[in-house]
C-alpha cells in the first residue's frame, strides 16, 4: 500500500505486510475453570509446523524483492531494512517479528456427533447442552483466504435463521 507524501514534508511511504492466512500450526483454547467468567487459556503455538516459518520467510524474501525495485525506490526513497540472504538469519528475523492476526476460528467443530470430535451439530447447537448454540467463526472448518468478517456474518445469519425457526 502506498501513502501520499504527508503535509509535513515526509516522503511517501510504501509498506508490505507478509501474512500467512492459512497457517498449518495449531494453537488451542482450554477452559481453566467451571466458572463461566474465568478467562480461558489461549495458546497460539506459532511455528509448531516448520512449513509456516519456511512460507513466511519466502514471503518476506519476495516482498523485499518488490520493495527493492527501482520504480518503487524512486517513488518511496525510505530506507529498506538490511537485506537478509542467509536462510537461518532470515528465519530468525521472521520469528522475531512475527505476530498473530486476531482471526481465531475453528474452535467448535461442527459435525454429526461428539464421538467424532464435533462440538456442535449442523444448526450450531452445542452437544450435551440444552439451548446453547454457537453461531460465529468458531464453527468454520478452515480459514478463508482473506479476513473472516464476511464468512462469519454469513454463518451467523444462516444459523440464527435456523434457530429462530426452531423456537
Amino acid at each position: 500500500m502506498m501513502w501520499p507524501a504527508d503535509p509535513y514534508g515526509e516522503p511517501p511511504m510504501f509498506t508490505i505486510d507478509v501474512l500467512l492466512l492459512r497457517p498449518r500450526s495449531r494453537g488451542r483454547v482450554q477452559l481453566t475453570s467451571r466458572d463461566p467468567a474465568a478467562p480461558p487459556r489461549v495458546e497460539l503455538r506459532c511455528f509448531t509446523d516448520a512449513s509456516d516459518l519456511v512460507r513466511l520467510a519466502e514471503g518476506y524474501r519476495r516482498a523485499y524483492e518488490v520493495a527493492s525495485q527501482a520504480e518503487i525506490r524512486r517513488l518511496c526513497p525510505n530506507p529498506l531494512p538490511a537485506e537478509t540472504r542467509d536462510e537461518r538469519e532470515l528465519r530468525s528475523l521472521v520469528r522475531q517479528n512475527a505476530y498473530s492476526l486476531p482471526h481465531v476460528l475453528g474452535t467448535c467443530m461442527m459435525g454429526p456427533s461428539p464421538e467424532r470430535g464435533a462440538v456442535v451439530d449442523r444448526t450450531g447447537r452445542v452437544f450435551g447442552t440444552e439451548g446453547l448454540f454457537v453461531v460465529d467463526a468458531s464453527v468454520l472448518p478452515s480459514a478463508p483466504s482473506g479476513f473472516t468478517h464476511i464468512p462469519t456474518i454469513m454463518v451467523a445469519e444462516r444459523l440464527s435463521e435456523q434457530i429462530a425457526t426452531r423456537f
